[in-house]
């Protein structure tokens, strides 16, 4: 993959920026203009992206991480699905690679001298698997392997105390069930000593 120096990409992900050295005859900086959707026009892109997915389970194996990525967004509480956070180190480069894997995003959008995701541009819009990418190493490493050799300068140092996503829950799940008998206990105790008292 080799870039021009002076056409280098950027991702922009929560709000549009300016381009990089395009300033205007008055010495201010021009602003991207972005083309504006419609819930209508999101709706229908959601579609397309949703039928992509199906027919990619097919024939390759990110279809079957995406759609891990999105149960798991939607489904897992924060202290489970951020536990990997504190560990992540380095940031996008705004190559956009991961937003052109099976089939170009159609909110992928670029210019020649930026990228962008129209996405954002609509809050309620923003998918959580985008949001939270990555949740974990092993969706990394799925991702990284269909952009190779590109590398995704997103990796992990150490790791927390349940590395598996199943780990997690069980042991979410225990202290939830240990703090239920603590209370169960006291509440058992309180009553024995009114009736001893």
């Amino acid at each position: 993959m080799t870039q021009d120096n002076k056409s280098q990409i950027r991702l922009v992900q929560i709000e549009p920026v300016k381009r990089s050295g395009a300033e205007s005859v008055d010495g201010s900086e021009v602003a991207i203009d972005l083309p504006a959707l419609s819930d209508r026009e999101i709706y229908r892109r959601k579609a397309y992206i949703g039928f992509r997915k199906i027919i990619g389970f097919f024939y390759t194996k990110h279809s079957y991480g995406a759609v891990r990525r999105w149960v798991l967004a939607k489904i897992l509480p924060d202290r489970i699905l951020y536990r990997w956070k504190p560990y992540q180190r380095g940031g996008c480069n705004r190559c956009g690679l991961c937003c052109k894997i099976v089939f170009r995003c159609p909110f992928f959008y670029e210019d020649e001298n930026t990228t962008a995701c129209l996405i954002y541009t609509s809050p309620k819009h923003a998918p959580p698997p985008c949001v939270v990418y990555p949740i974990d190493p092993t969706d990394l490493a799925e991702v990284q392997r269909e952009v190779s050799p590109a590398p995704c300068p997103f990796y992990f140092e150490g790791q927390p105390e349940h590395p598996t996503t199943w780990g997690a829950i069980k042991a979410e799940i225990r202290a939830e069930f240990g703090k239920r008998v603590d209370k169960l206990k006291e509440a058992f105790f309180v009553r024995a000593k009114r009736r001893l008292a």
